[in-house]
């Protein structure tokens, strides 16, 4: 009787450890993602205010400003003055070019 009871007190040791590493890990992991979900956002904040900078600085090249504003406004789906602008600069563009 007495190893049975050792037996079962061996067995809930057991599960309890294994129990509480897997809540460790598991928090870990959320840790882990809540990390890389921040990270992510804030690489996509820098990366448009990147664009922003290109699209509005007139010092760039106009090809360089208008590559940019097709990322800006058609992939990233952007509003705003910045949108404007772009679409200023394709007028320009397209009154540079015509033949």
């Amino acid at each position: 009787m007495v190893n049975d009871i050792i037996l079962i007190a061996s067995v809930l040791t057991a599960l309890g450890t294994i129990l509480a590493v897997a809540i460790k890990v598991y928090k870990f992991v959320r840790k882990c993602e809540k990390w890389i979900e921040k990270k992510d956002k804030h690489d996509e904040e820098q990366y448009c205010d990147i664009l922003r900078l290109i699209i509005m600085t007139p010092e760039m090249p106009l090809s360089e400003r208008i590559s940019a504003g097709d990322i800006y406004v058609n992939k990233l789906h952007r509003n705003g003055g910045v949108k404007k602008k772009y679409e200023e600069l394709l007028n320009r563009f397209s009154e540079e070019h015509k033949e």
